[in-house]
């Protein structure tokens, strides 16, 4: 199935149906995930393991959460760092963040590996190593285009958009 994400709106591509939307808080990381309705399906959001290691940066204390109306956990996510960037082995580098380029995901008790392959390509892996998702930017056009192999439902594809994006924040190098 395909599908286009473009100002948080996800649209079935062959009927250019709008099937759900992405609702972003004010301020932090939360973002819910509406139907077009307005009806609330998921929320998703990002917290801290440890509180108490909160001010280190580590994203390895971090988990991105998928909920539903009932607060009952529907996903989540652990972003890791990529390959020779793992500060445990290299160190912590003086002028930028270690680069995060994963998340190992569980969505409705099935495991996957959600790669961002650079900040506009993010591909989906099940655990027998075939991609069931994929997400590119379409450049000037703007916006997503989402390949779904698998049949995920729209809110879960919104959600899984959410945790790409939340992959990409943890690249952000922020300077006070």
């Amino acid at each position: 199935m395909k599908y286009t994400i473009k100002a948080g709106v996800l649209y079935k591509n062959e009927s250019q149906l709008a099937l759900a939307r992405i609702k972003s808080a004010l301020l932090g990381p939360q973002r819910k995930i509406l139907s077009i309705a307005g009806e609330l399906l998921l929320t998703a959001d990002a917290r801290y393991l440890d509180e108490s290691k909160a001010s280190s940066g580590d994203v390895r204390n971090r988990e991105y959460l998928l909920t539903d109306n009932e607060n009952q956990l529907v996903g989540s996510a652990r972003p890791g760092y990529a390959d020779g960037d793992d500060p445990n082995v290299v160190g912590w580098p003086i002028c930028r963040m270690p680069r995060v380029d994963h998340a190992n995901i569980v969505v409705n008790g099935e495991e996957y590996l959600l790669t961002m392959h650079n900040s506009q390509n993010y591909s989906l892996i099940n655990a027998h190593n075939s991609e069931v998702l994929r997400i590119m930017h379409k450049g000037i056009a703007g916006g997503w285009a989402v390949e779904d192999i698998c049949g995920f439902v729209p809110e879960i594809i919104c959600g899984i958009f959410i945790f790409c994006r939340y992959i990409e924040q943890e690249n952000e190098f922020l300077i006070v």
